[in-house]
């Protein structure tokens, strides 16, 4: 079988760049409602046509620029449970702050965009998927109480931060170390 070069002028990698940024940009400034080809063709000066030789549609622009939110990995498997806290607790503002914004939350919470919570729901659950693991296997190793249920673990940090960013609009950077330690503190091994 012989493989054929592609069709047209090679993608560039700026060009996604711009589309991402402007497809963020709307969704933190102005909701997910905000999101679609247009009005991400012209934030980003990028041409409607341009944007739909990468994505189908706004589903598929959705999905990829979540999935760019929350795909942040794990740390490293050798990390203390505080320090996996942490990390969840960090990555938490990272994806409300600098991805979704509170918009996308909202939009969440009131049902309003079930496009766009189906795609965040997908990105969360596969962004998610590494932590969990790591999790799961300190429960095994008895790195943290046996009773712990890793999704709970991760509801809880996310619910946390969402508490302190309404009663506050944003965390000060000390009370991360400080809901770790609760936390730790509560999945330490008896």
């Amino acid at each position: 079988m012989t493989s054929h070069a592609p069709v047209g002028r090679p993608r560039r990698p700026e060009t996604e760049q711009r589309i991402t940024d402007a497809a963020l940009a709307l969704l933190r400034t102005q909701g997910p409602g905000a999101v679609n080809v247009a009005s991400v063709s012209a934030r980003s000066g990028v041409a409607r046509t341009t944007v739909y030789r990468r994505y189908r549609d706004r589903t598929e622009l959705l999905r990829a620029v979540l999935a760019g939110v929350t795909d942040q990995g794990a740390p490293p498997p050798e990390s203390s449970a505080r320090d996996k806290l942490v990390w969840v607790l960090t990555r938490t503002r990272e994806v409300v702050s600098e991805g979704i914004g509170v918009g996308g939350v909202a939009a969440v919470l009131a049902g309003t965009d079930p496009e766009f919570n189906d795609a965040l729901r997908d990105a969360l659950a596969a962004g998610l998927e590494p932590i969990l693991a790591q999790l799961g296997d300190d429960v095994a190793a008895g790195r943290v109480a046996a009773h712990t249920e890793p999704e709970i673990v991760v509801d809880v940090a996310f619910g946390a931060w969402l508490a302190e960013l309404v009663r506050h609009r944003e965390p000060d950077p000390a009370w991360v170390d400080r809901t770790a330690d609760l936390l730790a503190a509560a999945l330490a091994p008896r």
